[in-house]
């Protein structure tokens, strides 16, 4: 399915983890990957841009690579219900509904605790958000999904309706 190698960058050894294509998807570049890339930002960018080339380097569906269960991240199995444990003690101050939010999380960290890379947490806060809020609420552990729920919440009802509320990709994502 084509030659992954673009600017002397090879794709196919950049870790991947279990991607959930639907019948007739295909995988390609922007797909890869849900960790931090592994390769240099302008060949990502460069491999990013040639699916709209027509470019034929793209896996299809059966043709996914699939990470060991080792190396797949850890995801508590109460990390959901914990994190909107705290969202409701914090009264959903936002007044966002809870398949907003749902959405978001999934969009922005896969409900994965620490999917990596400078922002943190479930929510992705930028650690200058995520400070501010803390100092605000008290709840300081961005590892802990009850005070990023509850975080969240606070966060949520200090935001310009409107607005994207700092996550500019995943706030349309319901």
């Amino acid at each position: 399915t084509g030659n992954w190698q673009q600017g002397g960058c090879d794709l196919q050894a950049v870790p991947r983890v279990a991607f959930g294509l639907r019948a007739g998807e295909s995988l390609d570049a922007r797909h890869l990957p849900l960790a931090p890339p592994m390769v240099p930002v302008p060949e990502v960018a460069a491999a990013e841009d040639s699916w709209q080339r027509g470019s034929s380097t793209s896996l299809g569906a059966g043709d996914a690579i699939l990470a060991p269960v080792a190396a797949l991240p850890y995801v508590p199995t109460d990390t959901y219900t914990r994190f909107f444990e705290g969202y409701r003690a914090a009264g959903g101050l936002g007044g966002l509904e809870e398949a907003r939010i749902d959405a978001l999380i999934w969009c922005e960290s896969s409900w994965r605790l620490d999917p990596g890379g400078y922002h943190l947490g479930l929510a992705q806060f930028d650690p200058g958000t995520w400070a501010t809020v803390s100092a605000i609420t008290g709840y300081a552990a961005p590892y802990n999904p009850w005070h990023q729920g509850f975080n969240v919440s606070v966060w949520a009802s200090m935001i310009s309706p409107g607005t994207s509320a700092g996550w500019p990709s995943c706030w349309w994502a319901w």
